[in-house]
């Protein structure tokens, strides 16, 4: 089985979904149309990505790793990377196969398995995931039943669990999604981006994660953040999924997000991204949802 025929399965049921529609809980298209980077790039929730066509690039520092068709790797939440998507010259597209992943079913898979601890300095390379045969055949299975029984969620669940057992075989990195989900900014992102519109205060999140006011601080203080900081990051994070959905204005994503004036929120936006808001819109591909926005890609480690 080849990146090909994973990809085909995966337009089959991309064609059957309406287009600002996920395909299934936990499992989205990223595709874009035009080489480009984005700085900064943070998921909201810890992920597996396969490259379907084309090839991506994460850069974290002086860290680089390279997905080409077939590559598959994990990413933690709120991991800082910039991101470059290159389309395929043949296809003129990029995509890839994003599996979204929740807190319940990271500590599960952890805890059934015998992954060592990652450690802090956390290597890019630590994330690709070795594929093989089984592998592949489990995640054509999970994509064959979300073709078959697209509403039966409990089934899926299992299907995606089953799959990411395998995974955690394939990877040095599986225990790093753990560490990033059980970090308190990830806990704050988690209660915010329920309602990133909402006029949040640190007392208030405080008292949804079951802390004082001061013990939240403390603990987002040992991180290297605070309460503002985390508020600001996810609702931009929260935007620039919006976006990617090809369905909403900038001026509707900005409210939403917590944001009355859509310039404030545009500048906030470039400065974190590099791109401007109404470049992501515009760089929507197809059925699909991508990564990153609109900078033409020169030479990335300018960038």
């Amino acid at each position: 089985m080849t990146s090909h025929t994973i990809d085909a399965r995966v337009q089959r049921l991309a064609a059957a979904r309406s287009p600002d529609a996920p395909l299934v809980p936990s499992l989205m298209v990223l595709s874009c149309v035009q080489a480009h980077l984005l700085r900064r790039v943070r998921m909201p929730q810890s992920a597996c990505i396969m490259v379907l066509k084309g090839h991506k690039t994460l850069i974290s520092e002086n860290d680089r790793l390279v997905a080409r068709p077939g590559d598959m790797f994990l990413l933690p939440a709120l991991f800082e990377v910039t991101i470059e998507n290159v389309p395929d010259p043949s296809h003129g597209v990029y995509r890839a196969l994003c599996l979204t992943l929740a807190p319940e079913t990271v500590a599960r898979v952890l805890a059934s398995t015998r992954t060592p601890p990652e450690p802090k300095a956390l290597a890019l390379g630590s994330l690709r995931v070795r594929m093989d045969g089984v592998l592949e055949a489990s995640l054509a299975h999970l994509l064959d039943m979300a073709e078959a029984c697209p509403d039966n969620e409990r089934l899926l669940a299992l299907c995606l669990e089953a799959f990411l057992l395998l995974v955690s075989e394939r990877t040095s990195g599986f225990a790093a999604l753990w560490r990033a989900e059980d970090a308190w900014k990830t806990r704050c992102a988690r209660v915010v981006g329920v309602d990133t519109a909402r006029t949040w205060t640190a007392a208030g999140l405080a008292a949804r994660l079951g802390v004082s006011e001061r013990t939240f601080r403390r603990h987002l203080r040992r991180e290297g953040t605070t309460f503002r900081e985390v508020l600001r990051d996810t609702r931009l994070e929260a935007a620039l999924v919006l976006l990617q959905s090809g369905s909403m204005a900038v001026s509707e994503a900005s409210f939403r997000c917590g944001y009355e004036s859509p310039s404030r929120f545009a500048t906030r936006f470039r400065e974190r991204y590099g791109v401007k808001p109404s470049d992501i819109v515009r760089f929507v591909a197809g059925n699909g949802q991508h990564l990153a926005g609109s900078e033409l890609t020169k030479d990335v480690r300018n960038g």
